[in-house]
């Protein structure tokens, strides 16, 4: 066993070197013995070819990742992908003998991730501050979550005295979200699979069984037809982002669209294919299977090179619906593959080009079938404002106006309602998604008028300039409960408001100061009792929970 993980190593190695020698700094141990230094530079290409894997980066930019050094609190790299909302968080250890990952290397990455995420900067971890400005900007976004990987070349895998105390930190910090930190292990055998992985194009062969399938023969080849969403799922654990090395785009983890595809998969799998656009792939030669004869009921089709170049957020949306214990046994995806053999050059780039240019509808684009959004658009320039409420107008000034988005974030956290104030932080476009039923009609009705409304995103925008203002003078958790507390506190504003004045013209500044003074109040009150009752608590994950928002309501 020794001789073959001895022998197995060595083979990582020589890939580490080819992969990352000119690009990893061993600069600041340069004076040690060369074997101390060769330790040091597998550890750090290890952090480095760990992300490799998870993300899209290329060995160059990976390197410059590497944060492992004398002040690096246990954090051996950091990647911030700032598209897909995910900040990585990687720890490595380069082990040549019989020993396994031992406890105090996880608690010290654990612990060292705990200050990041608290904005405790120090000299602790000074090799970590020049990541300080994107994790912020990321952890500000309440959708941002968080990556911990522990890559080694133990033979053993993580004992269960460490695991345990993996689990406790997990269950702490995904208390209210849980999804909010995710725990991987890189262990030999993966690391061995990246290493040789990363030496050659990541070709994708599968077979895919369409049902109710057609073929297109002119000008070239394609075949269309539905596939099991267990299927898909099964391709992204299988192959992860690799399915769409050819897309514009990968999975972005977060997103409003991504909420809907998943809902739909719980609420209505039926409608699936009916709701859902569907999935675009290329290849370069697909060829079907002779079971099944020439029937298009059903058929199984061998791809070879396969790339899905629209529909990456399906793709990944159903792989985590999968993974959370959703049923997808009903749901079933439309699938088109083209065939790239006797297309002319420069095909393959456009036809994926157009695929993800083309305009998408959002919910919000649905609202403008209610009269009411006319009605209050031309009530608002009757006084003067600017309203609006289709994509592609124009933006008015803060001053000058507002739009949509900002009438219904505010007419969500005025409306006496908790849960439509979380849905406008977390989930906006929920609230557009039918114009004839609730929260829609709770927000924009027929006694909804321009004056309110202009009125509630002023107050709106005056509390979200004071906590942008306390913000900056604020530092750790105290700066993160000012950032994603914005809504809770709008909340909270309006539940201490006379709302029935605000349905006419006002004297905007008395109002101003009074809604000042009591989001000021409700910060201070907010912070206290978070640090009591939730101090072990990423801030921004209370925000996006009603159950611990309502417990802090009653609280203070």
């Amino acid at each position: 066993m020794a001789g073959s993980h001895t022998l197995l190593l060595t083979r990582i190695s020589a890939r580490l070197h080819e992969l990352f020698d000119g690009l990893i700094s061993i600069a600041d141990v340069s004076t040690k013995p060369q074997q101390h230094k060769e330790g040091f530079f597998l550890t750090r290409s290890l952090a480095a070819l760990a992300l490799l894997d998870e993300s899209d980066l290329k060995p160059d930019q990976a390197a410059t990742c590497v944060t492992d050094g004398g002040s690096d609190d246990g954090i051996d790299a950091i990647y911030v992908d700032e598209k897909r909302k995910i900040i990585y968080f990687v720890q490595s250890k380069w082990r040549s003998g019989s020993g396994g990952v031992q406890l105090p290397d996880f608690t010290k990455f654990r612990d060292g991730i705990k200050n990041v995420i608290s904005l405790n900067w120090g000299p602790h971890n000074a090799d970590l501050h020049r990541f300080k400005a994107p994790i912020e900007k990321g952890l500000k976004d309440i959708d941002t979550s968080i990556r911990m990987l522990f890559a080694h070349t133990c033979e053993n895998s993580i004992a269960p005295n460490i695991t345990t105390r993996i689990s406790e930190f997990l269950s702490e910090q995904n208390k209210f979200l849980s999804d909010f930190i995710e725990f991987k292990e890189i262990g030999l055998a993966n690391v061995a699979h990246i290493a040789r992985s990363r030496t050659r194009p990541s070709d994708i062969n599968l077979t895919i069984m369409l049902g109710h399938w057609g073929l297109l023969s002119k000008p070239f080849k394609a075949v269309y037809g539905s596939v099991s969403a267990i299927d898909i799922a099964g391709w992204h654990e299988q192959y992860s982002q690799k399915l769409f090395v050819e897309n514009l785009r990968y999975v972005i983890e977060k997103s409003d669209v991504n909420e809907g595809i998943v809902e739909t998969t719980e609420k209505e799998p039926d409608n699936f294919w009916y709701f859902n656009n569907g999935i675009t792939a290329i290849c370069d030669s697909f060829e079907k299977q002779p079971i099944g004869g020439t029937g298009t009921d059903s058929g199984a089709f061998d791809v070879k090179k396969i790339s899905i170049i629209n529909g990456a957020q399906t793709v990944g949306s159903l792989a985590k619906a999968k993974a959370a214990g959703v049923k997808l046994d009903d749901v079933y995806v439309h699938m088109r593959i083209i065939s790239l053999v006797g297309t002319p050059e420069g095909f393959a780039s456009g036809v994926t080009r157009s695929n993800n240019t083309q305009n998408d509808l959002n919910p919000v684009d649905f609202v403008s079938f209610d009269s009411n959004q006319d009605r209050i658009r031309r009530e608002a320039a009757q006084i003067g404002i600017v309203y609006s409420y289709r994509r592609g107008e124009t933006e008015p000034a803060p001053d000058a106006g507002f739009n949509i988005r900002a009438a219904t974030i505010a007419a969500a956290c005025a409306s006496g309602d908790l849960k439509l104030a979380v849905s406008s932080k977390r989930y906006i476009s929920g609230l557009w998604e039918d114009i004839k039923k609730e929260p829609y009609i709770k927000m924009f009705n027929d006694s909804t008028t321009a004056t309110f409304l202009w009125n509630i995103v002023r107050i709106m925008n005056v509390v979200d300039s004071l906590l942008a203002a306390r913000a900056e003078l604020l530092a750790g958790r105290e700066r993160l409960i000012a950032i994603h507390g914005n809504r809770f506190v709008l909340y909270y504003v309006f539940n201490h408001l006379d709302l029935t004045k605000l349905r006419q013209d006002i004297e905007f500044g008395p109002i101003k100061t009074e809604c000042e003074a009591i989001a000021e109040k409700c910060l201070g009150a907010i912070t206290s009792k978070i640090n009591e009752l939730f101090p072990d608590s990423y801030p921004g994950n209370i925000f996006k929970n009603q159950d611990r928002q309502a417990e802090l309501l009653s609280a203070i």
